[in-house]
């Protein structure tokens, strides 16, 4: 099955951080970049500790 990929700006808040996981747990989603600006530089798990180990 061919993959797609996907990035999400604005991956901070509450619904940024369920698509990311909705996202990196879909088998043909490919997650290649999410953008925040008021978390540039942070490790995801930072922003969203519920995904320590998801991606």
């Amino acid at each position: 099955m061919k993959r797609i990929k996907a990035g999400i700006i604005g991956g901070a808040g509450y619904t940024g951080g369920e698509l990311i996981r909705l996202l990196l747990r879909h088998p043909s989603v490919d997650l290649t970049f999410i953008h925040s600006r008021s978390n540039a530089g942070k490790p995801i798990h930072s922003v969203h500790p519920d995904l320590l180990g998801d991606s």
